[in-house]
């Protein structure tokens, strides 16, 4: 069961020509809701060869903010880059919390209702576009989320692990045919070398590099989006090539 919910987002980029986002409510359990941001080719979503859903790091929450009138809806990856991302794939739909869940938490992550949900979701962006290949993206925990998924849902042509938690390199994948793209900063592969090389052998793995200072986000954003050091595009072009091509560069300098 699914309502549609009005929602004005103000374009950013050159791409939003192109790309239209809306905001999507769906009845995940009996009772239960979550909202997808959808961002998609405006021309082409029915033909889109690849979707993304983005699970959020933190609580897994969205926000909504008003810049000149106009609201905003904040969901993981900032607007310039889901549009960068669904410009060069396809589409890409942010997945909230659920309404009995409003702060997810990793005892959540696990949880078998979460698993519905996800599953709701790719069951929804399926519909949307059946041709399309479905991916999960996870956001700091919502890798973890990602994960899980991966070793729960076979519908999905894999994942990918943005600045992820150790935990979600070591779930097993529900079919063969996944893949799985993790991609940290280096500074968070200090600890962990043996966890990365056991990951490696199983998964892509891209750490990028960068001697600058990472800048400090506020509010909403620090709770969910990962920071590269400014190389967030970067970052979202290795991520859309490797889904298009399924090869990534071993570095990100």
């Amino acid at each position: 069961m699914t309502a549609a919910l009005a929602v004005s987002i103000a374009p950013e980029a050159a791409q939003s020509a192109v790309l239209r986002e809306h905001v999507q409510v769906l009845e995940s359990r009996p009772g239960v809701r979550e909202m997808l941001l959808v961002t998609a080719r405006h021309a082409q979503s029915i033909d889109a060869q690849h979707a993304v859903i983005v699970l959020v790091g933190g609580g897994g929450g969205f926000a909504v903010t008003s810049f000149d009138g106009m609201p905003r809806v904040h969901g993981g990856l900032l607007l310039a880059q889901r549009q960068r991302l669904a410009s060069a794939i396809g589409a890409v739909v942010a997945l909230s919390p659920p309404t009995d869940q409003p702060v997810m938490n990793r005892t959540w992550r696990l949880s078998d209702n979460h698993v519905i949900d996800m599953h709701a979701a790719v069951s929804w962006t399926r519909r949307q576009w059946p041709q399309a290949h479905t991916w999960m993206l996870g956001l700091n925990s919502g890798a973890l989320s990602a994960a899980v998924a991966t070793a729960s849902i076979e519908d999905l042509s894999g994942a990918v692990l943005l600045s992820c938690v150790n935990e979600a390199l070591d779930h097993r994948h529900k079919s063969d045919r996944m893949r799985v793209l993790a991609v940290r900063h280096r500074s968070e592969c200090c600890a962990s070398y043996a966890a990365l090389a056991h990951a490696r052998g199983r998964n892509t793995f891209v750490t990028v590099h960068d001697e600058r200072q990472i800048r400090p986000l506020n509010g909403h954003e620090a709770a969910n989006a990962p920071q590269f050091g400014g190389k967030e595009h970067q970052v979202v072009d290795v991520v859309a090539r490797w889904i298009l091509t399924g090869m990534a560069p071993e570095e990100i300098r």
